[in-house]
């Protein structure tokens, strides 16, 4: 049986701007498939804007290849660049326009056929409906962010490229964003991006690290980090509250000899810091003294912090 075609596939990359000192990509290699979601992380300046510009186009490369379905963007960037979905960090969205009004619009220039069922589909599919009618100047960050998305969306690209969509957004936004995108990438390639750990963890299933323009690890997503705690008497009923408080999940749990209990609990890799402050919060709202709290740092942390010290 012959293996699926990637749609997205990077090969040999590399790129310098004028005047630059040190190229801002060497040698970058990696593909995407069909329904997967990889995240494409690394510190400022890693390179990471770069190569999701060069993917899309804005860019022209330089050296090496980059193919969409199959379509090099150097020499068929028209039939490539039909195929890819991008949000920019900063959507550059008209604050004039109304949100549906602007939909329409971007139908029209990507020469769909029918931009109004266009725009009512992504309005449906990112659940912008409701702010149709509203000025894009009106709406929150977050909401501004779900217009870019559903722009994105716009004649069902296979490929999203998304440039750290989650910038600026407050907790219940950010989890909003983060099961849309999700959602989305059941049917299609997704590239996102950013140069937090646990946001990458938290949305994709495989993670590529870039340090000053170099890829330095392509792998799975990891199952998640631990957090050991242990408390002077048993949490009870408690347990499960501390744990949905941390945003975790309990993986082991039981007495320790001589008194006291102890618990694993599992986050996203990333996310063990945040899990034991909030483990702390909670456990002296329950009225439990905690006598121990070690968060475990997971092998894809080791290989992010790596890549961060070795960019500075």
């Amino acid at each position: 049986m012959t293996a699926a075609r990637p749609t997205l596939s990077v090969r040999d990359v590399g790129h310098r701007y004028a005047k630059a000192e040190r190229p801002a990509l060497r040698d970058v290699s990696f593909s995407v498939d069909p329904g997967e979601r990889v995240g494409l992380l690394g510190p400022n300046g890693a390179g990471k804007s770069t190569l999701m510009r060069l993917c899309c186009g804005v860019l022209a490369l330089q050296r090496g290849s980059i193919e969409v379905c199959g379509f090099d963007v150097r020499h068929d960037r028209l039939e490539a660049r039909a195929r890819i979905g991008y949000l920019p960090e900063t959507a550059p969205l008209p604050p004039e326009l109304k949100v549906v009004e602007y939909l329409r619009f971007r139908a029209r220039l990507r020469g769909l056929s029918r931009p109004a069922e266009a725009a009512a589909e992504v309005l449906d599919r990112t659940a912008t409906g409701h702010v149709a009618d509203r000025l894009i100047g009106h709406l929150s960050r977050g909401y501004r962010q779900r217009v870019g998305l559903a722009d994105a969306l716009l004649g069902d690209p296979p490929l999203l490229i998304l440039d750290e969509p989650t910038v600026g957004l407050d907790p219940v936004q950010i989890e909003q964003v983060r099961s849309l995108v999700v959602g989305l990438a059941e049917d299609r390639a997704v590239v996102f991006s950013s140069h937090i750990l646990a946001e990458v963890a938290a949305v994709c299933d495989r993670v590529v690290i870039l340090a000053d323009g170099r890829l330095v690890a392509d792998e799975p997503v990891e199952a998640g980090t631990d957090v050991d705690v242990r408390w002077d008497r048993e949490p009870g009923e408690a347990l499960d509250a501390i744990a949905r408080t941390a945003d975790a999940r309990v993986v082991d749990a039981g007495p320790v000899p001589h008194g006291g209990y102890r618990a694993t609990l599992r986050v996203a890799p990333g996310g063990a810091s945040a899990c034991a402050e909030a483990v702390g919060r909670a456990s002296f709202a329950a009225g439990l003294t905690v006598l121990e709290l070690s968060p475990r740092r997971s092998a894809l942390e080791d290989r992010f912090l790596e890549a961060v010290e070795g960019g500075r």
